[in-house]
Order: C-alpha cells, then sequence, then structure tokens
C-alpha cells in the first residue's frame, strides 16, 4: 500500500530529484509544480502514464446514463414514462470512486416468478440489441423459466422497479467457489444492464486487468449438464477471438479468477 510521500526514506527523495535533474528539471520546474493545482495535474498524469489512476475510464455522466436508457427504452418498447426520468434525474447519486466501480441501475419488470424472467429476457435482448446478433451468443442452455432461473435472494423480493445502483466489478476474484463469495449484495439483473450500458467494458475483458463477470445473485438450473438442481450461475463474458459477448452459466464451484463475482456498494446516497 502507497504512503504519504512526507513519509518516503530521504534517499528516495533525493534520487527522485536526481532523476529529475538528469531529465532538465531545473528549481523553475520546481517553481511550477508548487504552483496553485500544479501538482494535482502532475499526479494526474503519473497516474495515467503509470496505471495508477484510480480513475474509471468507463464513466459516463448521469445525461448519458439516462439518454442510454431512453433510447432502450424507445427501442425496447419497455413502456418506462417520463416521470420515472425525472426521479432518476434527480436522485442520481455521485460517480463512485474506484477504477472498477459503476453506477447504474437496477431495472424490474413484473413481480416474483413471471417477473424474474420477463426482467432477464428484456436485458438478455438489450444486450443482442447492442452488440447485434453476430457479436452476440446466448447458451442453449440458459433458460429463464421458474424451474431454470431464479433469484439467490428469493423470487418473492422481485417487484417492478427503477433506480440506481452503484456496484464493484473487480470483487471476490480470489476465491474458493462462487458458493463461498456469493451474498445478498451480489449481482443479478443489475450485472445484464451493466453490460449493455456499458459495452465498450464487456469489449475490453481480457481476463487479467478487466475479468469475466459471474452474476451470482442468480441461480441456475442446467439438467442437461446431468448435475444436481441450481448448481450453475449465470456469468457476462466475452470472447477476443470471435468478438462476442456471452450469456452462459457455469457451476458455482468454480475459483477461476479470469472471472470476479461483483457486488452491490453500499450507497448513503441511495440508502443503502
Amino acid at each position: 500500500m502507497a504512503s504519504s510521500i512526507t513519509k518516503a526514506p530521504h534517499n528516495k527523495v533525493s534520487s527522485t530529484l536526481r532523476s529529475i535533474e538528469e531529465a532538465g528539471g531545473t528549481t523553475k520546474h520546481l517553481d511550477w509544480i508548487r504552483s496553485s493545482g500544479n501538482a494535482a495535474l502532475l499526479i494526474q498524469f503519473i497516474d495515467e502514464q503509470s496505471g495508477l489512476s484510480e480513475k474509471n475510464p468507463y464513466e459516463m455522466t448521469v445525461e448519458d446514463q439516462l439518454a442510454a436508457l431512453r433510447r432502450a427504452n424507445d427501442e425496447e418498447k419497455w413502456g418506462i414514462n417520463e416521470d420515472d426520468f425525472v426521479r432518476l434525474a434527480e436522485t442520481a447519486p455521485a460517480w463512485p470512486r474506484g477504477k472498477h466501480a459503476y453506477r447504474s441501475f437496477r431495472i424490474r419488470f413484473g413481480e416474483e416468478d413471471e417477473g424474474v424472467a420477463k426482467t432477464f429476457e428484456a436485458h438478455v435482448a438489450r444486450i443482442k440489441s447492442i452488440f447485434t446478433e453476430k457479436g452476440f451468443w446466448r447458451w442453449e442452455h440458459l433458460h429463464s423459466g421458474v424451474e431454470r432461473l431464479r433469484l439467490l435472494n428469493g423470487n418473492h423480493t422481485h417487484k417492478p422497479v427503477i433506480e440506481w445502483v452503484v456496484a464493484d466489478l473487480d470483487t471476490h476474484r480470489k476465491r474458493d467457489s462462487i458458493t463461498a463469495v456469493r451474498g445478498s449484495k451480489s449481482l443479478a439483473d443489475e450485472l445484464l444492464v451493466i453490460a449493455w450500458m456499458f459495452p465498450d467494458r464487456i469489449r475490453a475483458i481480457d481476463y487479467d486487468k478487466l475479468p469475466g463477470l459471474f452474476a451470482a445473485g442468480y441461480e441456475s438450473s442446467v439438467p442437461e449438464d446431468g448435475g444436481e438442481v441450481w448448481r450453475s450461475v449465470v456469468f457476462v463474458n466475452f470472447n477476443c477471438g470471435c468478438r462476442r459477448v456471452y450469456v452462459i452459466a457455469r457451476d458455482r464451484s468454480s475459483d477461476d479468477s479470469d472471472f470476479s463475482v461483483p457486488v452491490l456498494r453500499e450507497s448513503p446516497a441511495l440508502g443503502t
């Protein structure tokens, strides 16, 4: 973990100053750094060049996110009314800190069992619309019926809602299994929204700096696999070879660190 510069050993400070001098640095450069706001610019430049920056490169403004939601609403015929857009504009939390933190939406249609299926299909359809038929693949054994897909928190918790959420997409990469780390804050349909809201983030998945994503708030049953029921978890990944987004399921015993198990963050602005 990084420490304050004032706590750096004297020999490191002297070595840094010598490096600056060897690069042509003078007292005028030091004077400029000390001028109002310039030190922050220097740190920002260093962070960007070195990869130390905690700024999320996929950050969106509230206006852009609402515009993306409005396009989805119009194109998918979701029926979200103008009052909801006004409310969302008035209640948007600040963009969260952290390279892998996202402000997004929870958008649910219908109630309980039927609602879970309706919401899942709506967002998978939107992902397909964004990535196009050529750039999208859904596993043929991933179904949304009540015997095939359910919420970890219980289908009884599914109600119609459109609200902001804050999520971290880099959590639980090191784990014994998905079962060991999943919980009430694991993403379900919220992850599907992120997939269509931030398509460039999905296309950038490299399984190193940017992992594939488990929606561990879902439980999936895949009898075709021959195992016990409710063993699978929905996930979103990207095939870098054929350039296609995959919506698929995998056994919850997975400890594969190429994939994260994202969670909802606490957000005082949202009362969570």
